[in-house]
């Protein structure tokens, strides 16, 4: 379990054959919450909050924690289920700019809503109609989320699994 077995790994799924040129071949595919604790391609066991990602250059994937994400691949899938569950559990809250385009590129929301949802993020005192309309974007979202969860098998007691196309 460690940093130079991830990086031993990453490097032998990736085209190029130095840490810092094979990192920038991965993208974030899919990020879930495991219902059973999952191992890390760096060894690390239990992990549950479990980053699917694949290479651009060579289409190879690879599952690893989120610590491990964030750490030596520089990615914040947590950053994206964290957003997500909260609007899960309420519609009324905010997206972050990550799980916004994660949202828009799984096809949960359309380019307006992705474009509506940036020009309103940050912003302070919203208008009714703003907060009606973000509202609505959410509870949209949140039913195509359980539609593609229930459709991959990825439903688990109330936690977000969200899968991206391959």
């Amino acid at each position: 379990m460690s940093e130079y077995q991830l990086t031993r790994e990453i490097i032998a799924l990736s085209f190029a054959q130095t840490w810092t040129e094979a990192k920038l071949e991965w993208e974030i595919a899919e990020v879930y919450r495991a219902g059973q604790p999952d191992a890390c391609l760096c060894g690390h066991f239990p992990i549950i909050e479990v980053c699917v990602l694949v290479n651009k250059a060579t289409r190879h994937e690879a599952k690893v924690g989120n610590c491990c994400a964030k750490k030596f691949l520089g990615l914040r899938p947590d950053d994206i289920l964290r957003a997500l569950e909260r609007v899960k559990r309420n519609p009324k809250k905010s997206l972050n700019a990550e799980a916004i385009a994660y949202a828009f590129k799984m096809g949960w929301i359309t380019e307006w809503e992705r474009r509506f949802y940036f020009d309103i993020e940050g912003m302070r005192g919203l208008t009714d109609g703003q907060i009606s309309k973000r509202t609505e974007i959410n509870k949209n979202l949140v039913k195509k989320i359980r539609a593609h969860e229930y459709a991959s098998g990825r439903r688990e007691s109330g936690k977000v699994r969200a899968r991206g196309a391959r």
